[in-house]
C-alpha cells in the first residue's frame, strides 16, 4: 500500500474515533418539558416494573417522535418487499422471519408489518417475535410493547447503562462501531440520545 494512503486511511479512522466521542449536543428544553409532559408517567411506571432505566426510553422517545402524544406511523416500501420476497418464496429470511412466519398474512397485513408504529417506532413484523397481533403492537400498549421489545433485544446493554451501544441498537440493529462512525441515519443519533439521557437524569437527582 502506498505509504500516504497509510496515513491517510490512518488519519480518518482516528478522526472518526475522536469526532465520536467530541461531539457535543446541547438538549433542547422544549422537548424535554413536552416529553415529561406527554410520557414521563407511564415510561417511568413499566420501567419500574421492567427494571430499566426510564431516562434512556424518554430520550427514545425524543429521537423516535420528538415526543409527540399521538406519534404518526411510518410505512417502509423497501421493509413489505422484503417480507413479501420472504413469503413467496424468493427470499430465504429478513430480519430473522422465514416463510412459515408469513403464511398466513395477506398483503394488507404485511404493510402493517413493514410500518414502524408507537412512540419507538418498533417495525410491526416484531409482533411477530413477541408473539401478539399487529393490532396489540400499535394499538393502546403500544409502548409497553415497544419497551418490551426492546429489554428482548438489547436488555444486557441497558443493564449496563451502555446507553450509546442501545440507540444504536435500536436505530440500526447493531451495536456501535468501535473505530468509525456511527451507522445511524442521522449521524448524531446517538449523541442526542446520550444528551437528552443525561439531562433528564440530571433532573432527578
Amino acid at each position: 500500500m502506498d505509504f500516504r494512503k497509510y496515513i491517510i486511511i490512518i488519519a480518518l479512522v482516528w478522526l472518526a474515533w475522536i469526532g465520536g466521542r467530541s461531539c457535543v449536543v446541547t438538549a433542547n428544553r422544549e422537548v424535554i418539558e413536552k416529553v415529561k409532559a406527554n410520557y414521563e408517567a407511564q415510561v417511568q411506571q413499566i420501567c419500574q416494573e421492567l427494571n430499566l432505566p426510564s431516562e434512556y426510553f424518554l430520550a427514545l422517545i425524543i429521537l423516535e417522535c420528538s415526543a409527540r402524544k399521538n406519534p404518526p406511523s411510518r410505512y417502509e416500501p423497501h421493509v413489505f418487499e422484503k417480507l413479501k420476497a420472504v413469503k413467496n418464496g424468493k427470499l430465504a429470511s429478513y430480519s430473522g422471519l422465514t416463510k412459515a412466519d408469513l403464511q398466513t398474512y395477506n398483503e394488507a397485513t404485511l404493510k402493517l408489518l413493514a410500518t414502524s408504529w408507537g412512540a419507538l417506532q418498533i417495525m410491526g413484523y416484531n409482533c411477530i417475535s413477541l408473539k401478539i397481533s399487529i393490532d396489540e403492537l400499535k394499538g393502546a400498549n403500544s409502548l409497553r410493547h415497544g419497551i418490551h421489545w426492546c429489554k428482548i433485544n438489547y436488555g444486557k446493554y441497558l443493564e449496563k447503562r451502555d446507553f450509546k451501544n442501545a440507540f444504536h441498537i435500536h436505530n440500526t440493529g447493531k451495536p456501535h462501531p468501535s473505530f468509525w462512525f456511527p451507522q445511524t441515519h442521522d449521524p448524531l443519533y446517538v449523541n442526542k440520545g446520550l444528551a437528552y439521557a443525561n439531562a433528564l437524569s440530571l433532573e432527578w437527582n
